[in-house]
């Protein structure tokens, strides 16, 4: 088993939070299950991509396997969705995707935030196969990619001497906090998002405060974002069923 394990787990333990945010956000707001077919084949894409980092026999038997279940409950997916709007949704997602594989060889922090575009539209495309409204969609959709956008220069502020990181994790928690508040007061998104975003920068801050760090290992940090996704999902989750009330 321990052979088997490197081509079956990601080595990135912000993979974990980006699947979680897309579960948490986008099967809620669906109707039914008919979107968990597509968080499966999101599983096996990133066990595939993890596979494929290998030489061996194992890990062409494990790039297979996983490529015949992400095909199947592609299949399944469009079979059960309520609508075929998904697809759509699904494409962008593997473009960000694949764009941010590109970007992630260069050790770029673009790398990760494409990653999270394409983790918060697979969660609309979820929600959609759920038979969940276009604009909780496009809500719940660009809500979580910013938050996993936002995550990338704060995660890298505890676990980085470098100032720079702090700074611009502040400050794109500020702009993100603004724009949400411009959505809300035209009507266009709950109150709850802003809130949210406000909730993070004050989070923001306090993880980053030199006089008293609070930072630790990768691992540590990693586990920290993981525990605060669940909060940041049934915000966006919460703030649309409500709004719809």
């Amino acid at each position: 088993m321990a052979d088997w394990r490197p081509l079956i787990l990601p080595r990135e333990h912000g993979i974990w939070g980006l699947l979680a945010g897309t579960a948490l956000v986008g099967l809620p707001l669906g109707h039914d299950c008919s979107g968990v077919p597509l968080l499966v084949a999101a599983v096996a894409g990133v066990v595939l991509r993890q596979a494929a980092m290998g030489r061996t026999w194992r890990s062409f038997v494990v790039i297979g396997l996983a490529g015949v279940l992400a095909a199947s409950m592609f299949w399944l997916t469009w079979v059960n969705a309520a609508t075929n709007a998904w697809i759509a949704w699904c494409a962008v997602a593997v473009v960000c995707g694949v764009i941010g594989l590109g970007w992630s060889n260069r050790r770029s922090w673009g790398g990760s935030a494409s990653a999270g575009v394409a983790c918060g539209v697979l969660a609309g495309a979820v929600a959609m196969a759920g038979g969940a409204p276009l604009s909780w969609a496009v809500t719940a959709s660009v809500a979580l990619a910013s938050h996993l956008v936002l995550t990338v220069p704060l995660v890298r502020a505890q676990t980085r001497g470098d100032p720079y990181w702090s700074r611009l994790a502040i400050r794109c928690h500020v702009i993100v906090v603004l724009a949400a508040c411009v959505f809300w007061v035209a009507g266009q998104i709950p109150s709850g998002v802003p809130l949210l975003f406000g909730i993070g920068l004050a989070r923001a801050v306090l993880l980053v405060d030199n006089r008293r760090p609070i930072s630790g290992s990768p691992r540590h940090v990693g586990l920290r974002e993981l525990a605060w996704m669940p909060v940041v999902a049934a915000t966006i989750v919460l703030s649309l069923r409500v709004s719809a009330c």
